[in-house]
């Protein structure tokens, strides 16, 4: 078994996703598996994340089952399933990871848990906003974020990190249940629920370029947070 599963949604990804999977290939820490659940796409996805799970068998696991989601809450959720790794990372299929984020991640994970001992821990970073080529849009998000923002009264009006900087602990993952239609989207829940039952902690660190581009589900542009 991984120390970490990395949670991919993917639909009509094929213009990034090869991208992102090499940056994840990457990383300075290497004992991983990637889940990767493909949401009937139309275009090219379902092929590049087959030719990948075959040249890295080891490292990617495709789910196949017969849910149509519809949306990327709904398809997260359903990952978190097929999780059993001590943490979980959620990763969008568009963005690039710099190479140290699961290296990072964990180590800001560990040592809350050390201070937290058996409760839900939820770990975010930063992110720069890049265009669809990777080129700085002089944008960074998430840095320094005061705590009072992750209180529960403050994110019941508002979500302060996006999924795709997001770790959380077994402990918190096994908790969360199911999808419901209520889930608006899943980082904004898990945020939540890491608010109300658990620990936050912000990693204080740029650790991946979220990629600006006209397919956004939830854009820079729009928001600071995805």
């Amino acid at each position: 078994m991984c120390e970490v599963d990395i949670l991919l949604a993917a639909y009509n990804g094929e213009k990034f996703i090869a991208e992102q999977i090499d940056s994840i290939l990457a990383q300075t820490f290497q004992d991983f598996r990637i889940i990767i659940r493909d949401d009937n796409s139309t275009d090219n996805t379902p092929v590049i994340i087959k030719e990948y799970a075959k040249k890295y068998p080891d490292k990617i696991k495709i789910i196949h089952d017969d849910a149509i989601c519809k949306s990327p809450a709904k398809n997260f959720m359903e990952l978190i399933k097929y999780a059993s790794a001590g943490y979980v990372i959620f990763s969008d299929q568009d963005d690039y990871w710099l190479p140290y984020k699961i290296q990072v991640t964990l180590w800001h994970m560990k040592l809350t848990e050390q201070k937290n001992i058996n409760s839900p821990v939820l770990v975010f970073s930063g992110m720069q906003v890049v265009d669809e080529n990777l080129c700085s849009l002089g944008i960074s998000t998430q840095i320094n974020i005061p705590e009072k923002r992750y209180s529960l009264k403050e994110l019941l009006a508002m979500n302060c990190a996006a999924g795709c900087t997001i770790m959380i602990n077994r402990k918190l993952y096994e908790n969360l249940g199911g999808y419901s239609d209520e889930i608006i989207i899943h980082d904004w829940f898990i945020m939540l629920y890491a608010s109300a039952f658990g620990v936050i902690k912000d990693a204080k660190a740029v650790l991946m370029l979220y990629r600006q581009h006209e397919n956004n589900v939830i854009g820079a542009a729009v928001s600071k947070y995805k």
